[in-house]
């Protein structure tokens, strides 16, 4: 199970992302950071210095990351992401909840 996060200050991605997994981790979830997050945050920075705004990022905060990484291959039995509640109970100066998907669509 896995809920996206929309990273608004990407200039500062390294620390809104470690934020975010600090957040994260009392329930167990993880999150999947970009490859390239030093070029994405080098490149919002120059956008930043040039006067220009950055383009907001989506990273996925994942359940099964935790035991994916342990190599044990088991599923996760953590209860679903929600990533509002976790933002709701740790804000993240930077990071908004994607309830997209949780609207109905019109």
């Amino acid at each position: 199970m896995s809920d996206r996060v929309i990273v608004t200050r990407v200039d500062a991605l390294a620390a809104v992302l470690a934020r975010l997994d600090a957040a994260a981790a009392p329930f167990g979830w993880r999150v999947i950071a970009p490859t390239d997050a030093a070029g994405l945050e080098a490149r919002a920075q120059a956008d930043v210095a040039a006067y220009r705004l950055p383009r907001p990022l989506v990273v996925l905060v994942d359940a099964g990351a935790v035991s994916d990484a342990a190599g044990d291959g088991a599923p996760s039995d953590t209860a679903p992401v929600d990533t509002a509640r976790m933002l709701h109970r740790t804000p993240v100066e930077g990071a908004v909840a994607d309830d997209s998907r949780r609207r109905p669509a019109r």
